[in-house]
């Protein structure tokens, strides 16, 4: 019998707090999201339809602050991964991304008032389906200033799952079924081919690499040597032992020669392998300009192995007597610090690239992203027009990650740093918005709301389809930048991590940012304009 004499119980209480339901939603989110059936899965977006069944059957109220610092640290992100490249890619592909961007729009326009007047869907509800269906915030509001504001929040409200889910589900597919073109695709930028090979030539055991004559003699750099399951770099000095396995990067022929005489292929993926990563860097340190390879010790320096320079658009092999020029794309193989040590060198100002988010430099970014997006400008005829909070993110991100360093802030961070900034705005903005949409689509559901989210994805799945097909067919634009130009016009952010499954290099993320910001402009006006044109057409008063 156990003695109770003198114990004092205790009862323990437990508060339930908005932020404990918010990260308990993300996670269990990431944890569905991450539910793969044949390869397809709903990635971050399993964030938001959690959020919405819980919004649902809880009734969780939203708080708008964490929605709005969500979707500004996701862009933020954005334009600080592509702001190094933007403006030099825009003024090379600004013109042909942006015509699809008014194909896209101009389709949605005429999709939209077709529907509208053929289906006799009023013409608030027909304007909230529309942004809803684009899931764009600047969209809702243009559409809220002509339109009774019960009619927009309800086309808004019914359009947005189903528009986002048409659009996730169109763009998964779409990426699944064109994968084979995406990768050769992404094969045809390069002239470099990569493989992997054993080492079983007795003759060049315990040689060193830069006495090994076939590997001086032919345009191939060893890349990286997988030895005693330990994967590392490789430069000059590292020595060859029979049984070594080399991943070469050349040539195609310069490969294959090399590679008979080392040993024989073999397929082995090395990046299960490591924490090696690989970076493509621009030369923006005009104090190194016109110094060879050999001259400023960079393998050594580092130890990282450079596999290819990318000068005007062409690619080769960096030989040792290889002089770096201002602008040149830098390909280097190493662990995450060894590569931010040699973005610091190679970057355009010392301590460009920092090895830590700095939280000054964090919160001046911050600052100017809702700086921007609180400006209103009075534009005549068309009314007040802002970024918005969406739109001054991503433009203070290319800002900041175009100049790199403002005063003493610094706009460009580890890449580790800000995918995880990234990840944690888009899983914040998912989850209130989840439980926005959640508490009201479906209580104000009946049987027309049918009808309305049919017309939801057709108003997001045609102009999809149209500037797909016009642009990559008829413009000839590679499949990944079609997409992110698509994301972009139609604002649409989380299409990107879909689109990055098949294409992990900065091409869709600078299709995207270079249309977002005009996107933003444009899809204002075009409800205004879809407003015009359904008024000269009779259906409103």
């Amino acid at each position: 019998m156990l003695e109770t004499e003198g114990v004092v119980p205790i009862e323990f209480f437990f508060r339930k707090t908005e932020l404990i339901v918010t990260f308990l939603v993300i996670l269990l989110g990431v944890a569905f999201g991450n539910l793969r059936i044949k390869g397809v899965g709903f990635g971050s977006s399993g964030v938001l339809i959690v959020a919405m069944i819980a919004g649902y059957f809880y009734q969780f109220e939203p708080i708008v602050i964490l929605q709005d610092l969500g979707i500004v640290l996701f862009l933020l992100c954005v334009g600080l991964e592509a702001g190094p490249s933007f403006f030099r890619a825009f003024k090379q592909h600004g013109k042909r991304y942006i015509l699809n961007v008014l194909i896209l729009l101009s389709v949605a326009g005429v999709t939209v008032v077709a529907i509208i007047t053929i289906a006799a869907v009023p013409t608030g509800i027909g304007l909230g389906l529309f942004a809803g269906a684009f899931t764009s915030s600047p969209a809702l509001i243009s559409a809220l200033q002509f339109s009774p504001e019960s009619e927009v929040i309800f086309g808004y409200g019914v359009a947005y799952p189903f528009g986002l889910l048409g659009v996730i589900l169109f763009i998964t597919i779409s990426v699944k079924l064109l994968r084979g073109r995406m990768e050769a695709e992404v094969q045809s930028r390069s002239q470099m081919h990569t493989a992997v090979y054993k080492v079983n030539n007795p003759e060049l055991s315990g040689k060193l690499i830069r006495d090994t004559d076939i590997l001086q003699t032919h345009n191939v750099v060893v890349s990286g040597i997988l030895r005693d399951l330990s994967l590392r770099t490789a430069s000059g000095s590292t020595v060859l032992l029979v049984g070594d396995i080399v991943r070469l990067e050349g040539l195609t022929e310069d490969v294959q020669t090399v590679g008979e005489m080392l040993g024989e292929e073999v397929q082995e993926k090395f990046d299960e392998n490591s924490e090696l990563d690989t970076r493509s860097i621009v030369v923006e340190n005009t104090s190194i300009v016109n110094r060879t390879l050999n001259d400023l010790g960079i393998r050594l320096r580092y130890n990282i192995s450079i596999t290819r320079v990318i000068r005007s658009n062409v690619e080769f092999v960096p030989r040792h007597d290889l002089s770096l020029e201002y602008g040149d794309v830098v390909v280097a193989v190493g662990t995450p610090y060894q590569l931010d040590q040699l973005e610091l060198f190679l970057g355009h100002e010392h301590h460009t690239v920092q090895r830590r988010v700095d939280i000054g430099s964090l919160a001046a970014t911050l600052f100017l992203a809702f700086a921007i997006g609180g400006l209103i400008i009075p534009v005549p005829t068309l009314g007040p027009f802002s970024l918005g909070l969406a739109g001054g993110a991503l433009v203070a991100g290319l800002i900041f990650g175009h100049f790199g360093r403002i005063g003493n802030f610094i706009g460009r961070f580890p890449r580790n740093a800000t995918a995880v900034l990234k990840e944690l705005g888009l899983a914040l903005f998912f989850v209130q918005v989840g439980f926005d949409t959640g508490q009201s689509f479906v209580e104000s559901l009946d049987f027309q709301a049918v009808y309305y989210a049919l017309y939801a994805v057709l108003f997001a799945v045609i102009p999809m389809l149209a500037s797909f097909l016009f642009g990559h067919f008829y413009m000839k634009i590679p499949v990944s930048e079609c997409f992110g130009v698509i994301c972009g016009g139609m604002t649409f952010t989380p299409g990107l991590d879909i689109i990055r499954q098949a294409d992990v290099s900065e091409r869709p993320v600078i299709a995207y940012s270079s249309v977002y910001p005009v996107a933003l402009i444009l899809v204002i006006a075009l409800v205004q304009g879809m407003h015009l044109a359904l008024i000269s057409l009779g259906v409103v008063d």
